[in-house]
């Protein structure tokens, strides 16, 4: 359990992080996380399901969970009043959910068409194109929300058995934030502590095997505008190669005075926004530029992209670039963890995965970066052709293969 008590803060924010995702599971247990994230608000010994929502609801409070693929994450943000209503609510869906069998078929119907609408989402269709050719076989290349065929074939036994399997005290982290009792808060949690031994996380994660072999990847919709993401292989959380290539995000298309968004939207109009950024997991990563566009345009864009990204990596960045990104990302990084939402949901997550570095430790290995840092990570990164997905209307991929046949070795 972590806790951090914020000085003026009014609000009770509570994570049960499990340490379980979709990385975790076999093809056929595929989608097995997010289907019981789903079912553990379906209804417990003491509480009907609608019973679960308006408990939080009823006191202005909020009550939810998302499945990763490396953990899962139920949570409740009330008013600091209401912190033991909470974490009853919390520790009763953990503990005692029961996982109907009609709770179940009703569900997966939901979960039929969450499926059927991210089918929908041209950006996570790209983003599912990506990962699945650059993780192969690897169960980090697999939707965390699985697939038509496993969520159908998904028997209540299989979802039940993973509960009882996964969601043990061994196997979660506890965080609250904002005004919040350590010790008052630990003897509340004695439902999810069992037997109140505390046995090695059995939880293996797979091995990753990355794969940096070119492609284009095309899927049909019937779209106005195609939807772009131009993607490497990058390093995991703990690679220090990170800080780097974090700055050269920023740099090259991490906001409007960023050199993509200035040379492809404000001189030539050809989108309305391109950014740069990672994913990271605990072992490996992607770093991609996205972008929409018209059908017309997309080839243009990439070239420029090219171009763009080779620049860096023959010439680095200019001394006054890398101290633009070193403000942003010390502004970015702690106004993104100033509120107690925020913090409970990095400690949880750190925790779990024993990432141990500080807010003042990520900021003080961006601020040793150099310029000749950057351009060596550069080099590396885009010294072999990237995979590159594209979703929406019908385009010619002669062109988009020209440009990756010509990329800069």
């Amino acid at each position: 359990m972590v806790t951090e008590k914020m000085r003026g803060s009014q609000t009770f924010n509570l994570g049960i992080f499990v340490g379980v995702g979709s990385r975790h599971e076999t093809p056929s247990l595929h989608g097995a996380a997010h289907f019981l994230e789903h079912v553990l608000f379906k209804g417990t010994a003491r509480r009907r399901p609608e019973e679960i929502a308006q408990a939080i609801e009823s006191v202005g409070g909020d009550i939810n969970a998302y499945t990763a693929k490396e953990h899962t994450c139920f949570y409740a943000r009330v008013l600091a009043a209401d912190s033991d209503l909470a974490t009853d609510v919390l520790c009763d869906m953990m503990t005692s959910s029961l996982i109907l069998g009609h709770e179940v078929d009703a569900e997966r119907a939901v979960i039929l068409e969450e499926i059927a609408m991210h089918a929908d989402d041209p950006g996570e269709v790209a983003q599912e194109l990506v990962a699945a050719h650059v993780f192969g076989n690897a169960t980090l290349g697999m939707p965390v929300i699985g697939s038509e065929r496993s969520i159908t074939e998904l028997s209540r036994q299989q979802i039940v058995r993973y509960w009882r399997r996964h969601y043990t005290a061994a196997n979660m982290v506890v965080v609250a934030t904002g005004q919040v009792d350590h010790d008052e808060l630990l003897d509340q949690l004695a439902p999810l502590t069992g037997d109140g031994t505390a046995p090695t996380r059995a939880r293996r994660t797979p091995a990753t095997t990355v794969s940096s072999s070119p492609a284009v990847l095309t899927t049909t919709r019937p779209l106005e505008q195609c939807t772009a993401t131009l993607t490497f292989p990058s390093p995991g959380v703990f690679d220090d190669r990170r800080y780097p290539l974090g700055l050269l995000s920023l740099i090259v298309g991490g906001g409007m005075a960023s050199r993509l968004f200035v040379e492809v939207r404000e001189r030539r109009g050809l989108t309305y926004g391109i950014d740069a950024g990672e994913t990271a997991y605990s072992d490996a990563g992607l770093w991609s530029v996205d972008w929409q566009c018209a059908p017309d345009k997309l080839t243009e864009i990439l070239a420029i992209t090219r171009n763009a990204l080779a620049g860096v990596a023959a010439h680095g960045v200019t001394a006054d670039e890398l101290a633009r990104a070193k403000g942003q990302m010390r502004g970015q990084t702690a106004l993104s963890y100033e509120g107690p939402y925020s913090r409970m949901g990095r400690l949880g997550v750190n925790e779990l995965i024993g990432d141990k570095r500080t807010i003042k430790d990520l900021l003080h290995h961006y601020d040793a970066v150099t310029e000749a840092d950057i351009q060596r990570e550069a080099a590396e990164l885009f010294g072999f052709p990237p995979v590159f997905a594209v979703v929406g209307p019908r385009v010619a991929r002669r062109g988009l293969e020209k440009v990756l046949t010509d990329w800069p070795r």
